[in-house]
Formats: structure tokens, sequence, C-alpha cells
């Protein structure tokens, strides 16, 4: 069997001072059972690469390619491309010196867009597991020597598919022989209709460009007039007018809020930060610009974020102050059980001692830019803009920053998994074991992964051990900022969440700037919520610990 060779990607290329042209690409792209190519193979991290971190570079391996009824072939070292490993997949990149005419004319191919990298390695350096029936991945793939740049399509559907060198020929693919260039073709023409081709499209593309952003500003300074003209003609409603029906928060409150973001205008309906606030944290209040989201727009946001927050999921305990922090007594030595005592002997005294743990409020902040025409429009549904913004925004805030807290304070369950990239069932159980009964109590206890992770056990455990209730019976909650399941992590955690802390501040600040970004036409909208995390009981929160 000739050699194997498999299309990589598309390269970029970057023009040197020098006149030289820099190459760069993957060379070898990692995938997944799931997503291997058209013939059933795919690479993954832990393919056998070698140790190569150089290759020799060639033109198409060597081999003729075909352009139409014309062949070019090239047979010289076009340099040595260095190797780079990421978490993508093997990046090649190589300096072309376009030290002849046939190499300045593959720097021309290059910069037009028209090569893509190909890695070549013998037969015998190949080994492949069969995954399924149809499905194989390639453990072993050695690299070094050849690594190509090729006209050969790196279309998505057929990369990584592995093919023999000949059939570069058998397909009607390109040729330069004895080193020379043939007669038949004219590579240098090839590259400049490449980019004649390119920049005609380019200029096509300007110009519908061109077009639309006219009929963009055109559309923006008619909405722009219109809404400037209805707020002028608009006055500020008296939302909480003492009415025999008194003063409702989601009837007056709410568009007084909405009517401030739009205008700047202030009114009785908006609810200020009280001189509490402002005097233990320098809190501005309305008079600086800033306000309480009302209440009924505000459980809208609270509503959004608690189905996206894993710290709202799991019954963490959560504790609300006005203050800047919270000390929480939690239990330091536990309470023993009783001692069997003798007639008229003296009682034994074991009492629990008691320890504190500080929760302290952080500020987070968040700047949301709206244009002038979105918030001035009448018809804009301005709250479910606000409320789906924030929203997202403040359950990623608590997600990423009690993650951060829960895997520096967590304890290790003493269970390592076998391998650096599974889990087995008895590891996951012994997690589960390695927690004191008195924590192990239903209702209180789950598990806490990242989604792909708990998707991945879900395919292991099966429905045995895995249902719509969690792993083994216990509920599971999401969290992207874990681990992923690789070597010396920590990917799985397993515990009861009422030792895991939560402080907020009540409410949602927000202030509103009109001028900062006006050139841009845009008004600035500047929220801060205050939250704090903390372990209560190390010893109840466990996690999994993977080899290395």
């Amino acid at each position: 069997m000739d050699d194997v060779f498999v299309i990589g990607e598309a390269v970029k290329a970057v023009p040197q001072e020098d006149g030289s042209v820099k190459v760069g690409g993957y060379l070898v792209r990692f995938g997944n059972a799931s997503t291997p190519d058209l013939v059933g193979d795919y690479f993954t991290q832990e393919t056998d690469f070698g140790n190569a971190e150089k290759s020799l570079a060639w033109f198409n391996h060597r081999a003729p390619v075909r352009y139409g009824n014309k062949r070019v072939q090239y047979k010289g070292e076009l340099g040595e491309a260095k190797l780079t490993r990421d978490d993508v997949g093997i990046f090649a990149e190589v300096v072309l010196q376009a030290r002849n005419e046939y190499e300045r004319e593959i720097a021309e191919l290059a910069a037009a867009g028209k090569l893509s990298w190909s890695s070549g390695t013998a037969p015998h350096l190949v080994d492949r597991k069969q995954i399924s029936r149809d499905v194989f991945e390639i453990t072993k793939w050695k690299l070094g020597l050849d690594a190509s740049l090729t006209p050969t399509p790196a279309e998505p559907r057929t990369s990584n598919r592995v093919q023999e060198i000949k059939s570069l020929f058998e397909s009607g693919q390109p040729v330069m022989e004895n080193n020379k260039m043939s007669d038949e073709l004219d590579v240098k023409s090839i590259a400049a209709q490449a980019v004649a081709d390119a920049l005609a499209a380019r200029d096509a593309e300007m110009l519908a460009q061109k077009n639309r952003d006219a009929e963009i500003k055109a559309a923006e300074e008619a909405a722009y007039n219109r809404a400037v003209k209805e707020l002028a003609e608009r006055k500020a409603p008296a939302f909480n007018k003492n009415t025999e029906l008194g003063f409702s928060e989601e009837k007056d409150a709410v568009p007084a809020f909405k009517h401030w973001i739009k205008t700047g205008q202030a009114n009785g309906g908006l609810i200020q930060p009280n001189a509490e606030w402002k005097a233990a944290m320098a809190i501005g209040a309305g008079a600086t610009g800033g306000y309480l989201v009302p209440d009924p727009l505000y459980q809208q946001i609270v509503a959004k974020r608690d189905n996206m927050s894993w710290v709202r999921q799991a019954p963490t305990s959560k504790f609300v102050t006005p203050a800047d922090h919270l000390l929480v007594p939690v239990e330091n030595a536990s309470m023993t059980a009783f001692v069997s005592t003798a007639e008229a002997a003296a009682y034994d005294e074991n009492e629990p001692t008691v320890n504190q743990v500080d929760l302290t409020l952080t500020k987070y902040t968040k700047l949301i830019k709206a244009s002038e025409e979105f918030v001035n429009y009448e018809g804009t549904n301005f709250d479910a803009f606000l409320t789906d913004a924030l929203a997202r925004a403040e359950a990623a805030t608590e997600n990423a920053a009690a993650t951060t807290v829960l895997v520096n304070g967590a304890t290790s369950s003493g269970v390592t998994t076998a391998s650096a990239t599974a889990i087995t069932i008895p590891e996951l159980a012994s997690v589960a074991g390695a927690l004191g009964n008195g924590y192990d109590v239903t209702g209180q206890v789950g598990w806490l992964a990242r989604n792909a992770s708990l998707w991945y056990l879900k395919g292991v455990f099966g429905t045995n051990y895995y249902s719509f209730d969690g792993l083994f019976n216990r509920p599971a909650w999401v969290a992207d900022d874990l681990d992923a399941i690789a070597a010396s992590k920590k990917p799985v955690f397993y515990g009861n969440w009422n030792f895991f802390g939560v402080i907020e501040r009540p409410g949602m600040l927000v202030q509103r700037n009109p001028y900062l970004y006006m050139a841009n036409g845009q008004v600035g909208i500047f929220a801060n919520v205050f939250r704090g995390f903390g372990v209560l009981q190390s010893e109840a929160l466990l996690y999994l610990n993977t080899a290395a």
C-alpha cells in the first residue's frame, strides 16, 4: 500500500517584509466518535503523533496535482514546518522563502487562499481502534516527515479523511515533472486569476455592504427623528398620584422606571436606595442618577436568573443583609454521644464548639449599551430586554464566583479515578459513600458537574443509575465553570448543599448615563448587585479526583 495522507484545513498566508510568506493552519484537527469523517475515522488528543516538533514541508506530498487537463509537480523541499499542539489539534506553520520561481508561485497560491495543509505518513505507522461498526479512532499517526501544502480543497465533511497517496493521481488531481514546470500549465496565471477573482468578489461585497449601510442609516435617521419628536411632545407622567385605589408598584413604579431609562426624567414612581445603604456602602442614590429596579421588574430578573444559576437551583443556604458582610455560626467540633456512667459517678463533659464563617459581600457590575432609538421608541418592550440581559449576566456571575469558592473550599472525597479521562460507576458511588451519614440527607444532597460531564455519565451509567432525578436517585445540577473530565482535575462534586452559603443585598441598583456614549447614539445603563459565597462546612461538600 502506498503512503497515506489526511487533508487538514485551509491555510492563512501573511507576506513578510523580506518577500517571504508565512503560512499557518491546522495540520490535524481533533474529533470524536460522534463526528468522524466520511470513512469513519477521527483523531483525538490521545492519538500518538510521535515527538516531532518539526516536519519537512512539501508541495502536495511531492505528488502531481491536476487542474482541468493540466498537471503540475514540484519535488523540492519548501522548508521546515513548526508543529504546535493545542486543544484544537496540531497547528503547523512554515515560512516560504520564495527562493525560485516555483516556490514564488506556490506562495502566490497560498496568498490567494488556494492551499490547505495535508499530513502524510506511512501505513505501518498508522493504528486504528474500532469504536463501533463503522467508526474508528486513529490511535497512532506519526508526524515529522511530511507536512504538505496542497490545492486539494479542505471541505469540512472530508477533513481528516485518510486516503492513499496514489489516489491523488487517480482522482484527477495536479504535475511538475523532473522539477521543471510543465509547458501545459502556468501556475502564476492561476494565482493571478485567483487573486483577480478574490478582488472582484471583495469589491462586489463592499458595494453591496455600502448600499446596505446607506439603507440602514436612512432608516435609523428617520426613526431617530420620529422618536425625538415624540419625546419632545411627551410629558413625564405622574405615576404615583394618590388615588382612591392607592399606589401600585407594578402599574406605577415599573412604568416610571422605564420612563426614566428612556428620558432621564425622574418622577415619584422611582424607588431610591435608602439612606442606610448610602451611608454604609457609599452607594449613590437618585441624586447621582441611581435607582433600584422596582420589585415587580426585579422579580422577573430573579425568576430568569434562578432558571440559569446552579446556586439558586441547589438547596444552598441563602442569607440577606443590608450590611457589607455576615458572620454565620457553624459547628466546629460535633456533639459526642452520651457516655455510659456508673451510679454516683461524675457526668462526662463534652460540649460542641462553635466557629464562624464570614460571608463578605462583593460588588458585581454590568454595563449595557442601548441605542437611543431603542430606548426612546414607544413600542419597545424595554422591560423584557432589560430583565433578560441582566438575568443572564447575574446568573453567569453567580455561577462563576460560587464555583471558584466551592472548588477552593470543598474537601477531597479520597476517591481517585483509575483513568485520567474516564469515570466508572463504583468510583462515583464511592464518592457518595464518603459523605458522612449526618450530611447525607435526602432533599439536601446532590451532584454538581459540567453539562458535558453529566451527559457523559448518563451514557456510561445508563438508565439503571442515571435517571431524570439525577445520579443514584440524587439530583444533579449543571455548573459549566467546573473542570472537564481530564487528568488531575476536580470534575464532579457531591455533598449537602445546605452547607454552602449565599449572601446577597436585596435588589439591583441601576444608573443611567446618556452622555458617555452619545457620539455613538447610545445610552449607557450601569447595573450592580452585591453577592457573597462561602463553604460553611468543608466536610459536607466532596469532590472526585481524576488520575494524573
